[in-house]
């Protein structure tokens, strides 16, 4: 799933197939930030490719990944298949609970009931009271009942 919030682009899961339905949907965008949910190989094993393309695009941006517990030894074993990088990536491994802040949102880790240690992500903005006049209210005929 792409996630385009602001200027943020933010891709969760990043399964074999990615970067070609990536292609064929929305053109192989260049995301900020990949939060893989867990370790099931269907939810990761787009990222060597995808990592490499970006590699060959010349991809100048540094890149998040975030991912539960674990991501870190994941992407070692990873790094034999992609090889060196030529942009920083940068690994985030999250608990249920712990967020992701952007300008006007935040992405935050809850725990999801799966065969394995596994992480959902909530998309949350922040509380915008609004305001509310009353007398343009009465203005306009609303009633208070």
């Amino acid at each position: 799933m792409l996630i385009r919030a602001g200027g943020a682009r933010l891709l969760v899961d990043c399964g074999e197939g990615a970067q070609r339905q990536m292609i064929n949907s929305t053109g192989l965008v260049q995301v900020d930030e990949i939060y893989v949910t867990h370790f099931h190989a269907d939810h990761y094993l787009g990222l060597p490719g995808l990592l490499k393309t970006y590699d060959l695009m010349e991809r100048q941006a540094p890149l998040r990944i975030v991912g539960p517990a674990g991501l870190i030894g994941l992407f070692e074993a990873l790094k034999r298949i992609f090889g060196r990088l030529r942009y920083e990536v940068e690994l985030v491994e999250l608990g249920p609970g712990e967020g992701i802040e952007h300008d006007g949102f935040e992405m935050r880790a809850f725990e999801v009931e799966h065969r394995m240690k596994a992480l959902g992500y909530a998309y949350v903005e922040p509380e915008r009271p609004g305001r509310f006049d009353v007398d343009a209210a009465r203005g306009l005929g609303v009633s208070e009942t």
